[in-house]
Formats: structure tokens, C-alpha cells, sequence
């Protein structure tokens, strides 16, 4: 084998945010930035992307919703298997090829898959078999989601209606359906009930870890749990090194010196490569 040993830092396949679950609806926006006409078969639709210049490519006004991205991976049955039989029904062409532009509605199409059913593909025995060749090592930082709070929110805190607006809009733009009652849940399980007074910095503490895990921590364990079930070599740390002047704990990338060549605190990345490696 050409690897041996992975590490997925601050992420992994079975996050929310690491396949674009809407891919066409992107497509068609540089197509007509470019006066491609969307409607045009792929194999013309492609043909006339390729010959437009990369600057006009460059310069398509793409936005994407909050807490999604308009570029990546996605299930198009080709480079990412869609898990259908060659001709099967796959929503799309039997070859897969077209995949990428296929409607945008809500048919099942595999270049538009929700959340549930990416999961189940990710989670097919044969993923899984193929993830549990390798030695795994896993890893997240205490602030996860630093980076989707504005400096004045990191700094004072944000109010309880605050906090419903940025839950109510991560709902919205990942799950399809029950978004009132996955809301609600959030909201219950990271509000601390026992204290008389939420203070602004509290709610915002409890926000962050509410996104961290949804977006970062929980896709992770669930993947060490999935590869450690087959694979006896998997490695999870959390870091929450800070430091002495630092104004918030560890945000995600922030722990890459240290694992990776150790140019602060050697000891680290020494544990856990150096010995990885003996293994």
C-alpha cells in the first residue's frame, strides 16, 4: 500500500459540511455567470465550462447559506460512489457521469442527497472496510467552531436571542426535517438550567460547543468508534493546550505545530507520531 497511517485532524467524512449536498444547484450559478445555458446536456455543459476563461470561472458570484459550502466533494457516481448497481436507479444516468448536474429538486437525485442518506452511504460496510486498512489517528481542539462568532461576540458574549438565530440557521441549512424539535433539543442539552442567570459569555461558551460537536466532534468519535470496531490501531486526542496569553482556548488548525513537528512543545508531537510509528 502506497499509505499506511491517516490523521484526520478537526474533521472527517461523516461531518455535515464534507460533502456538498447540492452540487447542481452551484453548477448551473457559474454556468450562467459564464453563459453556459444550464439547460444544455452535461457532456455541452462541460464542454462549454472548459472552454470559458478561469478568470470568468473565478469570478462567479457563488454564496452558499450559512454553515454550508458551495465547493467540494460530492456523491456523483463516479470519482465518489453513489452505491447503486452500474445502470441501477440512481436518480441519474445508469454511467453516473452526469450526476453532478442533475435536478435540483427533491427527487433523490444522488448529485443532491440530504444528510440521512450521505451518512448511509458512508456508513456501508464496504467504506468502512476499505477505512480499516489503515491506522488511524483522530483529532479535535476545544473551540471547533471559533471562527463562526464575530470578534465582538468572542469577546462579550452573545444574548439568548442571538443564540436561537445562530442554532435556528445551523438547523436549517443541515437537516431537512424535525428542525423545530432538533432545535429544541440543542438548545435544551447545552443550556446549563442551574444557573439563575445565563450570563452573555455562558451562551456563548454553550453555542460554541453546541456547533463544535454537531460540526466537528461528534463526526469524528463516530468515525474512531466505526474504524476502531474493525482496526485495533486508532488514536483520538483532544487538544486544549492555551496559551499563557491566549485569549480563548485551542480553535481548529491551531494544534498542527504541535502535532505534526512539535516547534513548541516537542514532547507532543513526539508521543504521539514517534511512538505511533513503533506500533
Amino acid at each position: 500500500m502506497l499509505f499506511h497511517r491517516a490523521v484526520l485532524m478537526s474533521g472527517s467524512a461523516l461531518s455535515p459540511w464534507a460533502l456538498i449536498q447540492t452540487p447542481s444547484r452551484y453548477a448551473h450559478q457559474v454556468a450562467r455567470h459564464a453563459n453556459c445555458s444550464p439547460d444544455l446536456p452535461h457532456t455541452h455543459l462541460l464542454k462549454c465550462l472548459r472552454e470559458r476563461p478561469l478568470a470568468s470561472l473565478l469570478a462567479a458570484p457563488v454564496r452558499a447559506p450559512e454553515f454550508t459550502f458551495a465547493f467540494g466533494p460530492s456523491v456523483d457516481g463516479v470519482v465518489i460512489d453513489s452505491g447503486e448497481p452500474p445502470g441501477g436507479g440512481g436518480g441519474s444516468g445508469g454511467d453516473g457521469s452526469g450526476s453532478q448536474f442533475s435536478s435540483s429538486s427533491n427527487s433523490g437525485g444522488i448529485g443532491n442527497m440530504d444528510l440521512n442518506a450521505l451518512n448511509s452511504l458512508l456508513l456501508r460496510k464496504s467504506v468502512v472496510s476499505r477505512l480499516a486498512k489503515y491506522d488511524l489517528l483522530l483529532g479535535v481542539v476545544k473551540a471547533e467552531a471559533y471562527f463562526s462568532f464575530s470578534g465582538e461576540d468572542v469577546q462579550y458574549g452573545i444574548e439568548s436571542d442571538r443564540r436561537s438565530k445562530i442554532l435556528r440557521t445551523y438547523v436549517r441549512n443541515t437537516f431537512r426535517y424535525h428542525l423545530s424539535e432538533i432545535l429544541a433539543t440543542i438548545v435544551n442539552e447545552y443550556t446549563d438550567w442551574e444557573r439563575p442567570v445565563q450570563h452573555p459569555i455562558n451562551i456563548r461558551d454553550e453555542t460554541l460547543e453546541a456547533l463544535s460537536d454537531a460540526q466537528v466532534v461528534a463526526p469524528v468519535v463516530h468515525t474512531a468508534d466505526l474504524h476502531s470496531s474493525a482496526r485495533k490501531n486508532s488514536y483520538l486526542y483532544v487538544f486544549d493546550y492555551q496559551t499563557k496569553y491566549g485569549d480563548y482556548p485551542q480553535v481548529s488548525s491551531s494544534e498542527l505545530p504541535h502535532v505534526v513537528t512539535g516547534e513548541i512543545e516537542k514532547y507532543i508531537s513526539w508521543i504521539l507520531l514517534v511512538k505511533w510509528n513503533q506500533t
